[in-house]
C-alpha cells in the first residue's frame, strides 16, 4: 500500500466560486476523477464538456442546468451525465461534496441504474 496527499487546489476557472477540488492523480488512459467541496452559494461556472463527465452528489443538494434547459435539483445520491459539447452549470444549494468523473469512454448503465424522467 502507498498513501498519498491529495492535491487540492481552488477552482476559479468558469467564472466559478467557493469550489475546492481534491484532485486524483492523472490516469493514463482517457478518465480523471476529482473530489469537490461546493459551499452553498457557490458555483461550478458555466462551461462547455470536453469529454463525457459523470457529476454525483455524495453530500448536499445541488441544481444543475445543461444548455438553455430549467435547472434541476440533484439531491445526494444522485448523479447527472453531460456529453461532449453539452454547456453546464451546478449550483451549490446547501455544502456539498461532489465526485466528478470525465472520461472519453463508455459508462455502462445498463447496471441497474435508473434514469430519471
Amino acid at each position: 500500500m502507498r498513501l498519498f496527499d491529495v492535491v487540492r487546489y481552488p477552482l476559479t476557472r468558469f467564472e466559478s466560486s467557493g469550489v475546492v477540488l481534491d484532485a486524483l492523480p492523472p490516469t493514463t488512459g482517457p478518465t480523471s476523477v476529482h473530489v469537490v467541496q461546493l459551499t452553498a452559494g457557490g458555483t461550478i461556472g458555466r462551461h462547455r464538456a470536453v469529454r463525457r463527465q459523470v457529476l454525483a452528489v455524495v453530500s448536499g443538494d445541488v441544481e444543475v442546468q445543461a444548455d438553455d434547459d430549467a435547472r434541476v435539483v440533484v439531491p445526494a445520491g444522485s448523479f447527472v451525465v453531460w456529453e461532449p459539447g453539452e454547456m453546464h452549470q451546478t449550483w451549490a444549494t446547501t455544502d456539498a461534496v461532489l465526485a466528478v468523473a470525465e472520461t472519453s469512454g463508455e459508462l455502462e448503465l445498463d447496471q441497474g441504474f435508473t434514469e430519471r424522467t
